[in-house]
This record gives structure tokens, sequence and C-alpha cells, in this order.
């Protein structure tokens, strides 16, 4: 099956090795919150290995496969929102119940995907709400409906989709050279967080795609996409400037991925384990529950990280069986669905 059956037969969300890359997206992103390694953010890594992913997939169902944007947002609504809801209403319970601070404004920012723009009540970069994560979740639901407009306007023949993603990829880079420049105060927790930033990895696998995923003739080196991921975190390394660890070190991501899908091998083979793609499957909700508890564990008298991740994980795995499948399953099957066989009874008898 080519890389384009892959995106054309609407499954891209399960091929085993890229749900192992979403994997290992996810086991970065909890080392780097409960066991940090000295000089490497495992979690900003975790983060962008995401981003990457989410613009191959997104590039594929826009720009090859040209899914009906309805059913594209139905699908991203059906996948995000039910699980994200829940997290923060439990939360924000959880908050009452137990006395705690509760603010509006994050309240507010985290429900309507803007809390990587609209900054907390404590001071930059806290929050008195464990609702900081939830910045990445903005990025991908501002590129998703940036894309799907780009998709509308090429579908007219307006311009070519490789041509108008390439704008956005190229506006991406001038800002992350622009505010590396600029360098206000705490820049990792303000303007690096934004959208025409951090939307930079997710950017860069949409253009691959959308422009036809160009590859030099011959190339079948299969370390490449191995040797691209370890270079991408070497480059995420402490002491590179933002800028660096952002277009270098993400853009090694980006080349990571999109190699992996031309040459497979053996570590199509690893990422295929299917521990690893469990995990990959898990990664959503995972992704939305281990925050509280990472946030706990750096508390004077939180509990050990080890504690406090067997308990992120097991809310986790909670959110994805009791609220994030089901919903999801349930929304994909009925939504849309009579709209759907109204145009097949209009297709038969025309």
């Amino acid at each position: 099956m080519t890389n384009l059956q892959h995106l054309a037969d609407g499954k891209t969300e399960h091929v085993g090795y890229l749900d192992g890359w979403r994997g290992l997206a996810i086991c970065a992103l909890l080392v780097g919150h409960f066991f940090p390694v000295p000089g490497l953010n495992f979690g900003t890594i975790g983060v962008n290995l995401f981003f990457v992913l989410s613009g191959l997939l997104m590039g594929g169902l826009l720009f090859e496969k040209q899914e009906p944007i309805a059913r594209f947002y139905r699908r991203r609504i059906a996948r995000i929102v039910p699980a994200h809801l829940s997290f923060i209403l439990i939360i924000t319970l959880c908050w009452f119940v137990f006395d705690q601070p509760i603010s509006i404004r994050e309240f507010a920012a985290a429900i309507l995907f803007l809390n990587n723009y609209i900054h907390p009540d404590a001071s930059t970069g806290t929050g008195l709400m464990p609702f900081g994560h939830i910045w990445s979740l903005s990025v991908e639901e501002h590129s998703y409906i940036v894309l799907s407009l780009i998709a509308v306007i090429c579908r007219r023949h307006l311009f070519s989709q490789g041509r108008g993603v390439a704008v956005l990829f190229a506006a991406s880079v001038a800002c992350t050279l622009v505010y590396q420049w600029w360098a206000p105060p705490k820049l990792a927790f303000t303007q690096w967080l934004q959208t025409e930033t951090a939307a930079y990895g997710l950017l860069g696998a949409a253009l691959w795609v959308a422009a036809g995923r160009p590859m030099p003739t011959g190339l079948t080196w299969r370390w490449a996409a191995p040797a691209l991921l370890l270079a991408g975190i070497v480059l995420h390394w402490w002491s590179w400037p933002l800028a660096v660890q952002r277009i270098l070190g993400t853009g090694c991501f980006i080349a990571s991925i999109c190699m992996l899908t031309v040459t497979r091998g053996w570590f199509a083979a690893m990422l295929s384990w299917v521990p690893l793609r469990q995990l990959g499957l898990w990664s959503y909700s995972l992704y939305l529950w281990q925050q509280p508890f990472y946030l706990w564990s750096h508390q004077p008298h939180g509990p050990s990280p080890v504690l406090a991740l067997l308990l992120g994980l097991v809310c986790g795995l909670a959110s994805y069986y009791l609220v994030e499948r089901p919903t999801r399953a349930y929304l994909n099957a009925h939504w849309g669905a009579h709209q759907a066989a109204t145009k097949l009874a209009l297709d038969r008898r025309t």
C-alpha cells in the first residue's frame, strides 16, 4: 500500500508506525514532565513530534484525499472536543469542591482554544488552574482552520495548494526569527506558544504533502529517519537559541517523519511495536490528564513523580475508555449520517 493509499482509505490515524510515532511523542513528553533530563526539554520535544505528525495527517486528508471540509471538521471535533471538555469541566468541579482558586479567564481561554494568546491570571508561564498544556491543542485547532481555508481556496483553483501552504510556512519562519531577535522576557512562555511560531512543524509536514511529497530519486537510506530524529533531539539542547531549536530541531523532525513514510524499513517496524502503538492510541487522553498530576508532583508536599505519573495514567485511561473512544465512535457513526444517506439516495435516483 502506498503512502497515498494510507491517506485515501480514511485510516491514517491507525497506520501502525504512525501510531508508534504518536506513542514515542507521548513517552517523550511524560519523561520531560515527570523525569526531566538535564539539558533537554523532552516535553517540548514530545509536543513537536505530535505537531509534525498532525501536519502529515492533515495534509494528507485536505490536499491528497481532499476530504470534504464539513466531514473534516466533524471528525476533528469528534476526536478533540469531548475529551477536552470533560477534562476541563471535571478539573473545574474538583477545584470548586476542594476550594482551590478558579480563574474564569483561564477556564474560558482553555474552553475556546485561546490560551496560547490569553495569558493566565498568575504570572507569565504559570496559572491558577492546570490548563497550561491546552496551548498545544489551540495551535492544532488554529492550524486545522487555516489549512482547511487554504484547501477550500485551492479547490477553487485560485492558486496551488503547495504555494498556499508555503506562504503560511514562510510566515511562520519569519515570525520565529523576528521573535528571537526581539527576545522579550520569558519568550518561551509567550510568543513561542503562539500559533504563528508554534505551528512551524505542523505546517512544514503539511507543506511536504501539499507539494506532492518530493523526495530525491533513489534515496533509500533507511537510517535517514532515525538519524534525523536523533539530530532533532540534539538540536533541542538547552543552550541553542530558541529559533535554532524550532527551525533546525523541529525541521529535523519534519524531515524524519517524511523520510519514514517513504523508506519505512526497520525503524517503521520498531515504531509498529504493539505497546508503543497502544500508547499512541491512548496519547491524547494521557496528554490531557498528565498535566494536573505533573504540576502536583512539583508542589512542596506533592506526591513522588512515580505516583503522580501512575495517577495521571489511570485518569488518562479512564478518559480514553469512558469518554474519548465511545463519544468519538458515536459521533463519527451518527453525525452527518443523515446527510450522507440523503446524498446516496439522490445519487441512486440520478
